[in-house]
């Protein structure tokens, strides 16, 4: 130690004289840096908030010394309107400055920052009573909803913030609740029993499928005979709605198939494979237990066959229509959730894969700019575009993304019916003649949909941005009447009592119901906003369009499941000497709009909740009080018990729906919630083990290409009838 500081004291700098100086006159200054002071009226600042300087005064005597100038952003207790204008506001709800602006749904109030002491009460949605209220325009974001990055996908129309307008159920819902979270989880870890191994690059095919051949999926097929009950099937349910393809050219093509298969390109066999797989989704159980093979099993050999085939087109560097047909098929299957390991996020990307590609091609485009095509080729290119936008609508609504593309002007598909197209020995023709806008024929329901699909985009766009400001009410109501009057325009032409032939009853019910569908979803989508918060004037009318509208997608969910339980009982696709109208096969179909039935339900049970505290009158409407719509949420349950095993998503949407129940219940019972969460989570947990169980007891498997022998069912095979029926 000596050694060390031994310099120091021979220097003769360090002494008593020299260092009492340096303290007293020459002090060592440490340098900081100065951060900028931003001014009151800063840009950074948050609307609804300014701030504050607290001065010290340099002659008040202070022991411990000069103090420093604090700066802190104090909250406006006024509206945010009038902050703005610096106007003064009676704190009103809405203030009478923004009612005689006639901007009362602007008046909104700036929450606490949040993780504040006064917000950290506020979390679990209590209806907002006080200036502390967020925006109404924005949608709370529910803590259970994940991490801030997929937060920030979810809009108006996805499921979790359309759960978290059921306030007091929400935290049993996603699992927030201390008491009730450790038995949540519990359920939830369920799901890895439904859970299979992910196909991550569906559907352009995994890596490890390269082994395969093309003869080895051709000659994997079942046969002639079912694959064409499969088609069959798949016309009668996914074709109608999701057009895109004419019935008398795949025909032909499949005839080449049989023929010489060396023919058929690889994206005709992907969409080929795609077809049989979304087939085996609408045809009955029992057409296919001859086989020895459960259903789940051939569409599992279909999609892979699909994928190895579509891997293999140019798809990239050539897409044609036929790769456009494949991805909207492959969408199809996620939407049905029959790929394994399917997630929401896959979804999205491929529909917007999907989207792109049809960009590239200029599917988007007048016919103008190409007058080098047929009128048959043109035809189909606007039967392709009009389904891309369909699908893109809904993923869209399921996944609460305001990303739908809106700037194209191709023209509506033609009202002509497939008999107006033919085959000659210079390809296909089409008659230059259309039937008028208001009779029906096979190219109606696109058109209709081509005509409306504009405003329920731009309604969507509007509702799930994150930019937007909130909707006027006069721009509600405009979207409404415009949405409810093509409704009744369609239901007019489409209507089953004015189709003459029974087959056309069965395609025409199922458009509709489809086209009520979208739009019923849309109209809860554009009410959503002002049916949340009771202070509006309007939220008496929003709340009764909210409720009726669901309503109404809950009747066509129990229809169409009376309607499956029957099919599988029976073939669908009956003799024509049999006297039983046709009904197209909607077993499929729920899953499809799964997603619409579960927001109708959730909708529903936040309005029971609602009625039953008084804040929604419903005088003379049998259907709308408590009682009937308790029992109407029940019945609607069974189909989302039956599917629960189906997939991951199907089962989350079940625990969902189920718990949210179960909450309704407590409430309007005296029994205590946990009481009744018990019973429902032992439910949930009776239905995925003996669900599990019942699916693991199966048909048995056998290698493909073994099923010739034994395979003999009394249903009619695929062939298309010349008129086009």
């Amino acid at each position: 130690m000596s050694k060390v500081m031994s310099p120091l004291f021979d220097s003769g700098v360090f002494n008593t004289q020299t260092w009492s100086f340096q303290c007293e006159y020459q002090p060592t200054i440490i340098s900081k840096p100065i951060k900028p002071k931003p001014s009151a009226m800063s840009a950074e600042q948050p609307a609804g908030y300014f701030s504050t300087f607290s001065i010290l005064d340099p002659n008040r005597n202070n022991p411990e010394g000069p103090g420093k100038p604090q700066k802190r952003n104090r909250r406006v207790y006024v509206c945010i309107p009038c902050h703005r204008r610096k106007l003064k506001c009676d704190k009103g709800q809405p203030c009478s400055r923004c009612i005689q602006a006639d901007a009362a749904d602007e008046c909104v109030y700036q929450k606490f920052p949040f993780g504040s002491k006064q917000d950290a009460g506020s979390e679990s949605g209590d209806t907002p009573r006080t200036p502390g209220r967020a925006s109404p325009r924005v949608t709370p974001v529910p803590t259970g909803g994940g991490g801030e990055g997929k937060a920030r996908l979810h809009g108006m129309t996805h499921w979790n913030n359309i759960a978290f307008e059921f306030r007091e159920g929400f935290p049993y819902t996603t699992g927030t609740d201390p008491s009730w979270g450790p038995r949540y989880r519990h359920i939830q870890s369920l799901k890895y029993l439904v859970a299979t191994l992910p196909n991550h690059n569906f559907p352009f095919g995994e890596i490890c499928n390269c082994s395969g051949s093309r003869e080895h999926a051709l000659r994997s097929l079942p046969p002639r005979e079912l694959v064409e009950t499969l088609l069959r099937s798949y016309f009668e349910a996914v074709e109608p709605i999701y057009r895109l393809c004419h019935p008398q050219q795949f025909q032909y093509e499949l005839e080449l198939l049989w023929i010489d298969n060396s023919q058929c390109s690889e994206e005709w066999l992907a969409q080929f494979f795609m077809m049989l797989a979304l087939g085996c989704q609408a045809v009955p159980a029992h057409i296919l237990s001859g086989t020895g093979r459960r259903s789940d099993d051939w569409t599992e050999q279909f999609l892979t066959s699909a994928q190895y085939f579509f891997g293999r087109s140019p798809l990239v560097t050539a897409p044609t229509l036929a790769t456009i047909r494949t991805l909207c098929l492959a969408v199809v299957a996620r939407m049905m959730e029959i790929v394994r390991g399917g997630e929401v996020s896959h979804l999205l990307s491929l529909v917007g894969y999907l989207s792109k590609t049809a960009i590239s091609m200029h599917l988007h485009r007048t016919s103008l700019l190409f007058p080098d095509l047929t009128p048959f080729e043109i035809e189909m290119r606007r039967r392709l575009w009009v389904t891309v936008q369909m699908l893109e609508l809904e993923v869209a609504m399921r996944t609460g993304t305001s990303q739908i593309f809106q700037d194209y002007d191709t023209e509506p598909p033609s009202y002509v019916n497939n008999s107006n197209i033919y085959r000659t020995e210079h390809g296909w023709m089409m008659d230059n003649t259309q039937a008028a806008a208001s009779t029906r024929t096979d190219g109606t329901f696109q058109a209709k949909m081509a005509e409306v699909l504009p405003t329920m985009s731009e309604i969507i766009n509007t509702v799930n941005s994150t930019s937007k400001t909130a909707l006027k009410y006069d721009k509600v109501q405009t979207w409404d009447e415009e949405l409810r009057r093509k409704l009744r325009e369609t239901e007019s032409i489409l209507s089953p009592q004015s189709q003459s032939h029974p087959v056309d009853r069965g395609t025409t019910t199922l458009q509709l119901d489809f086209f009520k569908i979208w739009t019923k979803r849309t109209l809860l989508a554009l009410h959503h906003h002002y049916a949340s918060i009771p202070r509006f004037q309007q939220y008496p009318a929003s709340c009764k369009a909210v409720i009726t509208a669901s309503l109404e997608l809950l009747d066509i969910q129990l229809r169409w499941r009376k309607q499956s339980l029957a099919n599988a009982e029976y073939p669908i696709l009956v003799s024509s000497s049999s006297s039983k109208t046709p009904t197209a096969p909607t077993g499929c179909l729920l899953n499809i709009c799964r997603d619409d039935f579960g927001a109708a339900m959730l909708y529903l049970i936040a309005a029971s909740r609602r009625i039953s505290l008084g804040s929604i009158q419903v005088a003379d409407e049998p259907r709308s009080q408590p009682e009937a719509l308790s029992a109407l949420i029940h019945q609607n349950l069974d189909d989302f018990r039956d599917r629960a095993c189906k997939s991951t998503a199907h089962f989350m949407e079940f625990i969902t729906l189920f718990v949210a129940a179960g909450c309704l219940q407590s409430l309007n019972s005296e029994r205590t919630m946990m009481a009744v969460l018990t019973e429902v989570a032992d439910q949930i947990e009776h239905t995925i083990l003996s669900g599990k169980l019942w699916a693991g007891g199966g048909g048995s498997f056998m290698e493909p290409g073994t099923v010739a022998a034994g395979f003999h069912h009394p249903i009619e095979p695929f062939a298309f009838d010349p008129t086009g029926q």
